[in-house]
């Protein structure tokens, strides 16, 4: 009954006609109001009292809406988690049966028997628990790899291989599980003991084999349970239902040594990832290896991969392992003998090659060399993981973001996140050009850090805010790839004399040619749009030069007392490190280096492309401030990471952080003041920090970049935030010329490189809903 009406719910609104307006204008204001209960806000939003939910619901929050109020609201999806059943696969190392022995007492483990874990892929419908479960707001999910991935196109031929389904085959798993219990009957009568099936359940040594569920009890996990068991004991299993919380459960499944027995099945959870890059090099290893990932047995004993790359093609196959390379679509092997020695791999081996690209097994280097043979093995990694079944995959998760379809179009969602991202209102229209958000804030209200080294992505600003306020050089497309944005690039790949021009930086010592004579094995070139900074002075070279600079500067410690240190900028280390030299040029510059992925370019280029989000100016600042407070006069200790006593981590949004940076611009400005590494670049520093002295003043913050939006207004007591549209004009006109307007970034939607944003994110939700609940979807 519960489903019918969601169905009617989601039909409601798939059918409410879209509201006609005589004019839609582009978004000039985002108004965002911070709310700390979502539900109550539904209504208003479906009222026109705010036009856009800035956060995700369950589809039952949206159930007890009024039909008139429901045909007001477009409904986006966002995937929020994914849930599996993992398996105790333990039993006695010295038996080859699957027997278990704890103290004086013996049991039989069913699970410890690889075709009766395999054979819960066909017994379990993903159709049924997308749909009943979950009310329609999942999708069937037959791996570690979830259906809205990009990378998911990938593995269609392994689940049609090995002929899984998301109705299942319920006929079929019985019959598997049948022939492997009697198979399990003559193994463990090698050790004096009895299973047989009586009355249609097993019983060994005379009782009846109990399955002991672990169930979650927070979530849908909790009717999920109910579910599993019923299909359990269809296959002749008795069941004993262990409700725990998720502290319980992590401590029971993971924490204890599987020996322990004390549960068989786990209804287990993942949250999504937000930002999914298509190179899944580590998924399976995480998932279905016991040397890296997170398997029952990370407490000794671990699970025991056994399956092999030829046992997989083989069944791939129907018995031929070549036509089991045809059968998943394999592009680089043409024949099972090209794999050689991997042939005989188990998960292990093979997630070792995959996670690190390279590896040395038995005494023999391997090394993945293109696009064609990575996907290949892949699907190999994933198949051998479905076969194996320490850990079967049932759906993934979806929740509602709420829109008013009457004041609202060309709202943009992304697959994964839906409406929670930067380019859902980059093409929105409304009647009048505003378009109010209601987001979600913790209690702690704005208040967490806000700088260039702790980051824009936190829980408790707009999930989208800093997106709209900045350009990036670079950024993951919806495909997956790093795609450009105000940055292009070329990658040339070989061996590379490293010449005296390029330098690196040193905070003591300048830009020096450290690595002069080296051999690089890559030369990338990047150029980059200078466009217009909010406060309306024209980006420079000095800008994306001084940058790289504060990264160096920030990143590498100088000494035990180097005031200009954060630890926390390990990764960003990490990756100057394998920079052998920058040529700077007139709009971005050459740099040669160490690294270099073997076949995806856009890997290669995320490492070598510095694009800033500031003016120099506003980074200087932010240094001197945190470095040197007290020499500017300023009482207030800061960090960039960290709060404690008499410091606090650097806001820029909060007004008394903006203020104590304008006092530090100030100070500059009279001394005009231009740091050693652009020395030789800036004529004359006093209109740069002019212009940013006085945004603070007018705007009461510091946030000052080149989006396409700028903060207008900032409340945090009343959570309160105003974006403008900016246009390539400043709020605060220059004195000295009319400001100039931006370039069109590379990657803008509507500009040269729409089809890596527009096309694949304009897709709604309600849509989705339907034809998954119609089971019209092919896998959700």
């Amino acid at each position: 009954m519960r489903s019918a009406i969601v169905l009617s719910l989601l039909a409601l609104v798939l059918l409410a006609p879209l509201a006609e307006a005589d004019e839609w204008s582009p978004v000039e204001v985002i108004e965002f109001q911070g709310i700390q209960s979502p539900g109550p806000v539904i209504p208003r939003i479906a009222k026109g009292e705010y036009d856009v939910g800035l956060f995700s619901l369950p589809a039952g929050d949206y159930r007890g809406l009024p039909k008139d109020l429901l045909k007001n609201l477009e409904l986006y999806k966002t995937v929020v988690s994914y849930t599996d059943l993992t398996f105790n696969t333990y039993h006695d190392p010295d038996k080859e049966a699957p027997i278990v022995t704890v103290g004086n007492e013996t049991y039989f483990n069913p699970f410890a028997i690889r075709e009766v874990r395999f054979a819960m892929n066909y017994l379990i419908s993903r159709e049924y628990i997308a749909r009943e479960v979950y009310e329609g707001s999942a999708a069937p999910m037959f791996s570690c790899v979830r259906p809205s991935h990009p990378a998911d196109k990938y593995f269609e031929p392994v689940y049609a291989a090995l002929n899984l389904t998301a109705e299942g085959n319920e006929e079929l798993a019985l019959q598997m599980m049948e022939t492997a219990m009697e198979e399990a009957a003559e193994e463990v009568a090698r050790y004096s003991h009895r299973l047989e099936k009586v009355n249609g359940t097993w019983h060994f040594d005379g009782r009846p084999v109990t399955v002991k569920l672990a169930v979650r009890t927070e979530d849908e996990r909790a009717k999920l349970g109910i579910y599993i068991a019923e299909q359990l004991r269809k296959a002749g299993f008795a069941v004993e239902k262990i409700f725990l919380d998720r502290y319980k459960a992590g401590q029971l499944v993971f924490a204890r040594p599987p020996s322990n027995y004390e549960w068989n099945v786990y209804t287990g959870g993942w949250f999504a990832d937000k930002d999914a890059s298509l190179w899944i090099n580590d998924y399976a290893a995480w998932f279905y290896s016991a040397w890296y990932g997170y398997l029952p047995g990370r407490v000794e004993p671990k699970h025991l991969n056994t399956v092999t790359v030829m046992e997989f093609l083989r069944k791939a196959g129907n018995g031929d392992p070549d036509n089991g390379l045809n059968a998943i679509g394999a592009e680089y092997y043409g024949k099972a003998s090209e794999l050689g020695g991997i042939l005989n791999w188990t998960e292990e081996e093979l997630t070792r090659l995959l996670t690190n690209i390279s590896a040395e097994v038995n005494g023999e280097s391997y090394a993945i060399t293109s696009a064609g043979q990575y996907w290949d093995l892949q699907k190999i990694a994933v198949g051998i993981g479905i076969m194996e079944g320490a850990r079967i995959f049932l759906v993934e998760e979806w929740e509602l973001s709420p829109v008013n379809r009457e004041r609202v179009k060309g709202i943009t969602p992304d697959p994964t996140t839906g409406i929670l991202n930067r380019w859902s209102f980059l093409n929105a229209r409304t009647p009048d050009g505003v378009l109010k958000v209601a987001y979600f804030v913790p209690t702690c209200g704005l208040c967490d850090s806000f700088n260039p080294v702790s980051g824009f992505d936190t829980h408790v600003f707009p999930a989208n805010l800093w997106g709209l306020v900045h350009d990036p050089g670079i950024f993951l497309g919806p495909g997956g790839l790093y795609t450009p944005y105000r940055c292009n690039w070329t990658v040339e790949r070989g061996n590379f004399t490293v010449p005296g021009s390029a330098v690196t930086y040193n905070q003591t010592r300048g830009w020096i040619a450290a690595h002069a004579g080296e051999t690089a094995d890559v030369k990338v070139t990047v150029t980059c749009d200078l466009g217009e900074w909010h406060d309306g002075v024209r980006m420079r070279m000095a800008d994306i030069k001084y940058y790289i600079a504060f990264l160096y500067t920030w990143a590498y410690r100088d000494g035990p007392d180097d005031p200009y240190y954060d630890e926390n900028l390990g990764d960003t280390a990490a990756s100057l490190s394998k920079v052998l030299g920058f040529q700077f040029t007139g709009d971005g510059y050459v740099v040669y280096g160490s690294y270099a992925h073997p076949f995806a370019d856009d890997l290669t280029t995320k490492t070598y492309v510095f694009y800033p989000e500031f003016p120099w100016e506003l980074y200087y600042a932010m240094g001197e401030l945190v470095a040197n407070a007290s020499e500017y006069g300023i009482w207030r200790g800061y960090s960039f990471t960290r709060n404690g006593r008499n410091v606090e981590s650097l806001n820029i949004m909060a007004k008394e952080h903006a203020e104590d940076l304008a006092r530090v611009l100030e100070v500059l400005k009279e001394q005009k003041a231009v740091p050693g590494a652009i020395a030789g670049d800036v004529a004359d520093p006093g209109e740069g920090y002019a212009r940013a002295i006085e945004w603070i003043s007018v705007k009461g913050h510091a946030v000052i970049s080149n989006g396409p939006f700028y903060i207008e207004k900032y409340e945090p007591r009343t959570l309160y935030l105003e974006l403008r549209a900016f246009r390539g004009v400043s709020p605060i006109p220059s004195p000295a010329a009319a400001p100039t307007t931006s370039p069109k970034p590379a990657g803008e939607p509507g500009g040269s490189q729409s089809t890596a944003t527009k096309a694949i994110y304009a897709i709604g939700i309600v849509g989705v809903l339907i034809l998954a609940l119609v089971l019209v979807r092919k896998r959700g």
